[in-house]
């Protein structure tokens, strides 16, 4: 069968080739013109998709109209793809779309130049989608690249400074089976969407390194929220369960990594029925009603208890001549796991050299934490969390002295 010749090529094709061409080679710095097109060498071929200049023409005003425009009003300038000096003015009179013939709704002659395609991520957006799939855990540096490079030739220009080489990620051990884990999330995003529960059997590691349940049964949890923290993946939901014959019903959080034979709990396909309807987020203690990406600050280490305000002593020492200077900024290690979600009350009036300060904060995963941090923070209040310190103290006391 013959190749059929290039100038037969549809109006579709040539739409889509030109477009092609703006996305990848045009941007606010670097605008093109008709001639440049015709005359660009690393595409011979442009000339017969491009036609003649008033085939051109008519090929570029659609192209505006269609990515400018939205029930024939013009778009606000920052959402257009398509870019050029006519069209800018035809916006700025402010009369709306002008056409010569309201019968074919063609649009008026305009002549095209400073032509350019705007993409919907700017150069530095694209460097933070970039940088995030570098930081992504779950990726190996193949399947990073793989991503980046999709993301570069997919969403940016020749224009845009890719560099292959600018992450490099840390070689992470593999200490969960990545296919499981993915089936698992899979199975938890479509329970979460259809809001119906899930079941599943809980492990954990055993000596031999092998995973093994925790129960003999499967549980039933209604799930809300996935979160990733500190390469893991979290699953927040809720289980309730029985105490002094009253149902509880509160937030409670699971790895999802421990997590085996998950499935939605409930489900007859013969009675079409897609599973069993999970807990009304509003009935769930403690969960939030939206997310937030501040919630693993007042949650560390995904513990899961009520956050509450706990009053702390801070090791921040100050110079000799001046009580109220810092020798150094030793707030880091409080900022990094709290971010600005900390308040500064005042320096210690008997001891100058500490500061006290407030942070919301799960108090289960506050009596770890101070340990953690013993030589830097002093647990002052409330009185529970720092006599749950004092209970671990003793514990260590009783192994180690």
């Amino acid at each position: 069968m013959a190749l059929r010749k290039i100038d037969k090529t549809s109006r579709v094709e040539k739409f889509a080739r030109i477009l092609d061409y703006l996305r990848w080679n045009t941007d606010k710095n670097h605008p093109t013109t008709q001639e440049k097109m015709r005359w660009d060498e690393r595409y011979p071929e442009m000339d017969e998709y491009m036609g003649d200049k008033q085939t051109f023409n008519r090929l570029i005003k659609d192209m505006a109209k269609y990515y400018n425009t939205e029930d024939d009003d013009f778009k606000t300038e920052k959402d257009w793809r398509i870019h050029f000096k006519d069209w800018k003015k035809m916006y700025d009179e402010g009369e709306g779309l002008q056409y010569a013939d309201e019968d074919s709704r063609e649009l008026i002659s305009m002549r095209i130049s400073d032509l350019y395609y705007s993409g919907p991520f700017s150069y530095d957006e694209l460097d933070l989608l970039i940088e995030g799939i570098w930081s992504n855990g779950s990726l190996d540096e193949t399947m990073a690249e793989e991503l980046s490079r999709k993301v570069y030739e997919n969403l940016g220009t020749r224009f845009y400074k890719y560099k292959p080489g600018q992450f490099r990620k840390i070689k992470e051990p593999v200490l969960c089976d990545k296919k499981m884990l993915k089936n698992n999330l899979d199975i938890i995003h479509k329970a979460i969407e259809k809001n119906v529960q899930i079941e599943f059997k809980f492990n954990g590691y055993t000596y031999n390194k092998k995973l093994e349940p925790t129960r003999r049964f499967k549980y039933k949890l209604s799930p809300y929220y996935l979160v990733a923290n500190h390469g893991k993946y979290y699953l927040l939901g809720c289980m309730p369960y029985t105490k002094d014959g009253e149902e509880i019903k509160t937030m409670s959080i699971w790895r999802v990594d421990l997590m085996t034979e998950v499935d939605i709990h409930g489900v007859d396909e013969k009675l079409g029925i897609a599973g069993k309807a999970r807990i009304p987020m509003r009935q769930v203690k403690n969960l939030p009603d939206k997310w937030t990406e501040e919630f693993h600050l007042s949650h560390i280490n995904m513990s899961f208890d009520e956050p509450e305000w706990i009053t702390l002593r801070i090791l921040s020492k100050k110079t000799k001549d001046d009580k109220a200077k810092r020798i150094v900024p030793g707030y880091t290690f409080l900022h990094d796991w709290f971010g600005d979600n900390f308040r500064f009350i005042k320096t210690d009036e008997d001891n100058p050299d500490y500061d006290i300060v407030n942070v919301l904060c799960s108090p289960y995963g506050m009596a770890n934490w101070a340990l953690q941090y013993s030589e830097l923070v002093e647990v002052l209040e409330p009185e529970a969390v720092r006599d749950e310190v004092r209970r671990k103290i003793k514990e260590l006391n009783k192994k180690y002295i």
